[in-house]
């Protein structure tokens, strides 16, 4: 008399497929935690030189209006570029978590 096993077997490919997605989705929010860490550094000493500059060039009576209106849309553009590069990031970062819970999907597919 012989018994047969019903339960699945994976293959090894399969088997390694959902530790590697997770040592990945890791990796990827290490990252993540960096670049936000790291951002936020950058951002705050940004802010703080525009502040500075910004009140320079207000109490100073020797300048110009038309300097004073020059430094205030300087200070806007980097604001603008420090906002749509975070955008971009955080965009990226979403893109291959999607990507990763699309690998995800599919391994338990298959599994």
């Amino acid at each position: 008399m012989t018994t047969s096993t019903t339960t699945a077997t994976k293959s090894p490919s399969q088997a390694w497929r959902g530790s590697l997605i997770d040592a990945n989705r890791q990796a990827l929010d290490f990252q993540k935690r960096v670049f936000d860490t790291s951002f936020d550094m950058v951002a705050s000493m940004q802010e703080r030189r525009e502040e500075t500059i910004t009140k320079w060039t207000e109490n100073s009576e020797r300048l110009p209006a038309e300097a004073k209106s020059l430094v205030q849309e300087w200070v806007r553009l980097f604001q603008d570029g420090r906002n749509s590069y975070r955008s971009a990031v955080d965009a990226s970062f979403g893109l291959a978590n999607s990507y990763l819970d699309s690998l995800t999907a599919r391994a338990e597919e298959s599994a």
